[in-house]
């Protein structure tokens, strides 16, 4: 009986001795759980703040990106609107020049024929001046090209018949007659007998109901100024453009 009471002290010294390690391999302290919870929370934390940084820096940028294109556009709207206005200011001008002119296809104190306007000056200049003074009204001295032309100026002069300077002259070869715009004369109407340089320098050319003659380019007559007039252009049509 000894011997089995020293058999079940010592089992259960074993058991007492060994149960604590065997509860050890299976179990973990509650603080070493704590611990670790809490630097992945910390890790979380951290990674949420980057993002957020990370996303706060790109939408700075993209903000800053976005004022520097509005900036821009601006810039473009503004020149735009400059250059609308200044459109719209010529065509204002333009408009009212077509208004002007729109009953009339030449100026006041201009005769309109066959789409060109023609001014009888009743000044009397020498051929040189009257040249002078026909580009200075941004027109040139009259250059007679056909019969039709030859008629209209000859019964344009009729009620006021005189002698008046013509944009012909020889003064660079005598006897080669051309226009002021350096055409060769493709149509003539000279009086008979004419041109004959009878003082020796009749180089300019002057018209008279009879036709054409030679004279001294230093002598003094009215002159003739032509240009081409102006498009026929309808009023109706100009409002519906300026309108």
């Amino acid at each position: 009986m000894e011997q089995d009471s020293d058999y079940m002290n010592t089992r259960n010294i074993k058991n007492n001795t060994t149960a604590p390690s065997e509860r050890k391999t299976g179990q973990e302290p509650v603080g070493g759980r704590r611990s670790i919870t809490s630097t992945h929370l910390g890790i979380a934390c951290l990674i949420v703040l980057i993002i957020s940084l990370v996303i706060a820096i790109g939408l700075r940028v993209q903000v800053l990106q976005m004022d520097k294109n509005m900036t821009g556009l601006n810039g473009k709207i503004r020149n735009m609107s400059e250059t609308l206005e200044q459109t719209l200011q010529d065509r204002r001008s333009f408009c009212a020049i077509l208004r002007n002119y729109s009953e009339s296809l030449c100026p006041n104190g201009w005769k309109v024929h066959n789409h060109h306007c023609y001014r009888f000056s009743t000044e009397r200049v020498n051929w040189n001046s009257a040249k002078q003074q026909c580009e200075s009204q941004n027109s040139h001295f009259i250059i007679i090209n056909t019969e039709q032309e030859q008629n209209f100026i000859k019964k344009s002069i009729e009620n006021n018949p005189g002698d008046y300077w013509i944009g012909l002259t020889d003064r660079q070869s005598e006897g080669n007659w051309k226009w002021v715009d350096g055409t060769p004369v493709s149509f003539t109407r000279w009086e008979q007998g004419e041109p004959n340089n009878a003082k020796g320098n009749e180089n300019c050319a002057i018209i008279r109901m009879n036709g054409w003659n030679d004279v001294r380019c230093t002598d003094h007559f009215p002159f003739i100024c032509e240009k081409r007039a102006l498009p026929c252009v309808e009023a109706a049509d100009i409002e519906k453009y300026c309108s």
